[in-house]
């Protein structure tokens, strides 16, 4: 068993229009195509259930969905049409390499759900269909989150700095470096008897593509657990589920244990287009939880 840490790079159209004005006029409209992030490098490094390094792969790939580089990814990435045309190889040619790296058992993991969902958007827009080596995945932002106990999830480079971990700012937001600086956190935070618990077995039904109109969302409080995180009771809510910001939430009282939690609940789209749910419950002193009562009564009016 291995595990198989991967980090992408994309071109996109993001706010094109402030460096090319006439973009849509000259190329054309985009909304169809159902692609936003096209990517252009892959860096995958794969190491053995005891941390050891065995094989890291680096690739280019020719973009052929955007017909230009977005001047802020080549910013951000130092990737520009020159080293795409001279190192890229197609998309089929990358995800076969990457796919070399797999044997029976290994762990696709990387930094958030993100790259992942676009591995898989991306297969299937160029058509690519085998993907049943897409077994297991770890979610290594999430582990390391819950294993540093904090409640809101780490970006990369916070990671590094609290693991007190060297970093070289210009090597950042290059795939394969990337990918090595997600395996020196993880390699801190590893531990074989906890990892089990955050193993996603079915890869295509987590929760995993970002929804921007959360107003829109009904929670379907049938689908939720609402354990309580001192018993494991289901916790019968005082409110309803309403949307405070990035999330939804709730608050109720454990009929066990009588603890007051509050629910917050994470809404994303699965990649088979369903709503999917990430729960995080805690315990709430009493004035905590007279407080969200409140937020949520009138968050509720609001809506």
């Amino acid at each position: 068993m291995g595990y198989i840490i991967i980090d992408l790079e994309f071109n996109n159209l993001k706010n094109i229009t402030n460096y090319y004005k006439n973009f849509f006029e000259m190329y054309g409209e985009f909304e169809s195509i159902g692609i936003e992030n096209e990517i252009i490098e892959i860096g995958a490094v794969k190491v053995d259930k005891y941390m050891k390094p065995i094989s890291e792969i680096r690739e280019y790939i020719k973009p052929s969905v955007f017909p230009v580089i977005n001047p802020i990814v080549t910013e951000i990435t130092k990737i520009d049409m020159n080293i795409l045309n001279e190192k890229g190889i197609t998309f089929k040619e990358a995800i076969d390499k990457l796919e070399d790296m797999f044997e029976e058992g290994d762990v696709l993991c990387s930094w958030a759900k993100d790259d992942v969902a676009e591995l898989i958007i991306n297969a299937h827009y160029y058509n690519y269909s085998s993907l049943k080596w897409l077994n297991e995945y770890l979610d290594i932002q999430e582990y390391t989150t819950k294993m540093l106990a904090h409640k809101k999830a780490l970006g990369l480079k916070a990671a590094l700095d609290e693991l007190k971990i060297k970093v070289d700012d210009t090597k950042l937001h290059d795939a394969l470096n990337d990918a090595k600086y997600t395996v020196e956190v993880f390699r801190r935070v590893y531990n074989s008897r906890i990892i089990k618990n955050y193993l996603v077995k079915d890869i295509y039904n987590m929760p995993a593509i970002h929804i921007s109109d959360l107003e829109s969302v009904k929670i379907d409080e049938d689908k939720l657990e609402l354990k309580c995180p001192k018993c494991g009771k289901r916790v019968e809510l005082e409110t309803a589920i309403e949307l405070l910001n990035w999330r939804f939430a709730s608050v109720g009282t454990c009929p066990k244990c009588k603890s007051n939690v509050l629910c917050e609940i994470m809404v994303k789209k699965t990649l088979q287009g369903e709503d999917g749910y990430d729960e995080v419950n805690s315990i709430l002193k009493d004035e905590s939880y007279l407080n969200y009562i409140y937020k949520l009564e009138n968050s509720g009016k609001k809506r």
